[in-house]
């Protein structure tokens, strides 16, 4: 066990890809995090890309730092084996299981009264309640109604979902807050809590400010290819450089630290700063789209002349909100990353060389990060299921 945070608690992880984020942080804080395999192994270890081993890379990470348990829940004396971790654990994390596991005797009515203070957390497409429960889902028919892909790409085009599987890690990272919040109540006297996470409503917690503006005054924001539309005008938000892209969001209160950079390397800016920051960017008095193509055409001939690191450290020097668009090779290189000490080197069982892992995705104060490799199948078998008087009756390895 590791000094973390989490310490104290036992996590049974039955998470799918909704749901191993949110377990695999709990194991990084520190939660004795057992991942129940059936025999044979979990179909995710074959998950492509995969290791020279035929591992999967996505197993190594999302498992980094767990035990893993064999247990065969379709025979009687692996449903045991079951039960005595659950009434050893203080978490059931899962997802895409719950149907399967109500099948077998092991639903929230006979958990909650065979282990009261067990915490029980379900991810599922569209929660367990609602005229969609029953609906099935996964990460594409999330990004779409949870109102993501609405936002993102071009306004003449199909809606686009955002690269890798975002409605997974925020779901799986939702689930792991919700779960902390039960275990939280369950010292000041509640029991064990049923935590129902639906995928579509993790999503719709991305939009940034596009709830609060159609609040707040009406407004609908529209994707706009690399921006976004807000009443009659683009915002554009990502900006070509001269070696790839920059994110920067024009404002009012940006207008006047742009208009002075622009001097300052020799261009002549072709835009009133005084004015344009007199301009809401939506509603009665905001530019036309018209004004905003031609004010777009000088910033972006601007940022063309310049390399994405420059732009950053300059940008973020003078406090416009700047930042560049990464590639995985720019993060490995990324200063602020490594500074931090963000990647770990670690080995793992069967391959040559090191694997190179994130890390903590915060820092806090005393606390560790735990860092270790996936775990071989069944490798925990034995030693955890023996502690709990169930021996190898789980199905072994």
């Amino acid at each position: 066990m590791s000094d973390g945070p989490l310490q104290a608690y036992r996590v049974i992880d039955l998470a799918g890809p909704y749901g191993m984020l949110g377990t695999r942080v709990m194991a990084g804080l520190g939660a004795d995090v057992i991942r129940v395999e059936p025999p044979g192994g979990d179909p995710l270890r074959q998950r492509p890309p995969l290791d020279s081993a035929g591992v999967s890379t996505y197993w190594h990470q999302m498992t980094a730092g767990k035990k893993s348990v064999v247990i065969d829940l379709d025979s009687e004396a692996g449903r045991a084996a079951f039960w005595g971790l659950l009434e050893s654990a203080d978490v059931l994390f899962e997802s895409g299981q719950r149907a399967r596991l109500e099948s077998l005797g092991f639903g929230w009515q006979q958990i909650s009264r065979r282990c009261p203070d067990l915490v029980y957390t379900t991810i599922s497409p569209f929660g367990l309640e609602g005229p969609r429960a029953s609906w099935l889902g996964g990460d594409l028919v999330a990004m779409a109604a949870g109102g993501l892909m609405y936002l993102c790409g071009d306004p003449d085009r199909a809606p686009l979902r955002v690269s890798v599987e975002q409605a997974s890690a925020q779901v799986g990272l939702q689930g792991m807050v919700g779960t902390l919040i039960a275990l939280r109540a369950r010292k000041v006297g509640a029991r064990g809590q049923r935590v129902d996470v639906s995928m579509q409503e993790a999503i719709s917690n991305t939009l940034g400010n596009s709830q609060q503006s159609f609040v707040m005054d009406g407004t609908i924001f529209q994707r706009a290819g690399g921006g976004r539309a807000t009443g009659g005008a683009d915002n554009r938000l990502v900006w070509a450089c001269a070696d790839g892209y920059v994110a920067w969001g024009r404002n009012p209160a940006s207008m006047g630290l742009l208009h002075q950079w622009m001097l300052d390397e020799g261009v002549e800016p072709g835009f009133d700063a005084e004015a344009w920051a007199q301009r809401p960017v939506a509603g009665p008095g905001a530019p036309t789209r018209e004004e905003t193509q031609a004010l777009d055409a000088r910033i972006a001939a601007f940022f063309q002349r310049f390399p994405k690191m420059y732009l950053y450290e300059e940008g973020q020097g003078r406090g416009a909100m700047m930042c560049p668009v990464s590639t995985v090779t720019d993060l490995l290189a990324n200063q602020q990353l490594n500074h931090r000490r963000f990647f770990h080197q670690v080995p793992q069982p069967g391959l040559p060389t090191p694997l190179t892992q994130p890390g903590a995705p915060f820092k806090m104060s005393v606390s560790p990060w735990s860092v270790g490799p996936s775990p071989q199948l069944g490798e925990h078998t034995s030693a955890v299921l023996t502690a709990h008087g169930a021996g190898a009756a789980g199905g072994g390895r």
